[in-house]
């Protein structure tokens, strides 16, 4: 870290909501900016003149100012990570001296070891993850003699008539759910709410952390009986994480491997097509490997990061229409829509995570790694 605190890119912040750790994000901005938007989970401090007054002499701390701003109980305890923003602050060492932010930082770094400015504030994470901004679609401005264009990255997408990739606020959104017609959902997260309105027996959890230790492999066969499940009923399923980028797209991409019966290489970028945020990391994308060599071939499982042969193939999925549908349906599922360069921008971006995968060894920056180097494996057609 520099100056009063590190900086934090919208990725990054999107990788430390998903990995399940003790995370704290403030939103410093005025009440009335909050209100009408703001990223999920945040939490408003008071920037009055008279908070700041009283943060400068000491006669609040800044736990104090958290817990009391916090409409649910934080647990300031351990190891936690701390991220402030503002409307579109970028650089600490810029701010003015006598303004809440650069007041706040200097309180966060006297109490906690992470802080992080997120760099751009709002206006830059809401640009490229709107879906993760509570009320952000009131901000997209009525068009008066142009057409509206689609706004990227809001709401469910679909994947397949019977699938469809999402996050949370998506599966909380009950209006939105009915509307699309879903009763099924499968939650890949430890964290994110089951909804009221979905009955137990149209819901599973996938209890995974997006991080650089877990093991997702161990419930893909579950999770892909439970997606053929909705399909038998002739329902829809949501597939939904926090974000719809990592977890929930590697549950997505193992269903599409096996039920058209294509590489995790033409998986990934079928997905892709449909939700370029899509990104897994790299170690989910290792077990996806481990997952392809699996239903290649039956008689080989995955150990502990080693091939292990087994002396009898493991039982296939109870449900039959989880194998490969018929040619002609499997052509019509490929049909993409998009022109080929865009075909090949989706190729070009699973090449780059490949290649960075690579170069880091095996790890990811911010998002962690995995899978041994596997990775570098994949061709490319």
């Amino acid at each position: 870290m520099s100056g009063l605190g590190g900086v934090i890119g919208a990725e990054g912040l999107v990788a430390l909501l998903e990995g399940g750790g003790q995370l704290v994000l403030i939103d410093s901005r005025p009440f009335v900016d909050f209100n009408s938007a703001h990223i999920l989970e945040a939490v408003n401090v008071n920037c009055s003149k008279l908070m700041k007054r009283r943060l400068q002499q000491d006669k609040v701390t800044i736990r104090e100012l958290l817990l009391h701003s916090s409409n649910q109980q934080l647990d300031l305890q351990g190891d936690v990570e701390v991220v402030v923003y503002d409307q579109s602050s970028s650089d600490p060492s810029s701010l003015s001296a006598e303004s809440f932010l650069n007041v706040l930082l200097i309180k966060l770094r006297s109490s906690f070891t992470s802080v992080h400015l997120l760099s751009g504030g709002f206006s830059g994470f809401s640009s490229v993850f709107p879906a993760l901004c509570e009320g952000f679609s009131s901000l997209v401005p009525s068009c008066i003699s142009q057409p509206c264009l689609p706004v990227s990255n809001t709401g469910p997408t679909r994947i397949l008539p019977h699938l469809y990739l999402g996050c949370q606020r998506d599966v909380l959104n009950k209006d939105l759910m009915q509307q699309i017609d879903i009763v099924y959902v499968l939650n890949a997260s430890n964290s994110c709410p089951k909804p009221d309105f979905i009955p137990e027996s149209h819901f599973l959890r996938v209890p995974v952390n997006d991080s650089f230790g877990e093991k997702i492999l161990p419930w893909l066969d579950r999770s892909l009986d439970f997606i053929e499940k909705a399909k038998a009923c002739n329902s829809r399923v949501l597939v939904h994480c926090l974000a719809g980028i990592s977890r929930s797209a590697t549950i997505a991409i193992a269903y599409i491997m096996k039920r058209m019966d294509l590489s995790l290489d033409e998986a990934y970028r079928f997905v892709k097509e449909k939700r370029p945020t899509i990104s897994p990391n790299f170690n989910f994308l290792g077990q996806l490997l481990d997952f392809e060599r699996r239903i290649k071939s039956p008689e080989v499982r995955s150990g502990g990061g080693r091939e292990e042969v087994q002396e009898t193939a493991p039982p296939p999925l109870t449900l039959p229409c989880i194998l490969a549908p018929p040619p002609e349906e499997r052509l019509q599922a490929l049909q993409l829509s998009d022109p080929p360069e865009d075909s090949a921008r989706m190729k070009r971006s699973f090449s780059l995570d490949i290649k960075a995968y690579g170069e880091q060894g095996g790890g990811a920056p911010h998002r962690g790694g995995g899978g041994g180097g596997v990775l570098q494996t994949v061709r490319l057609q």
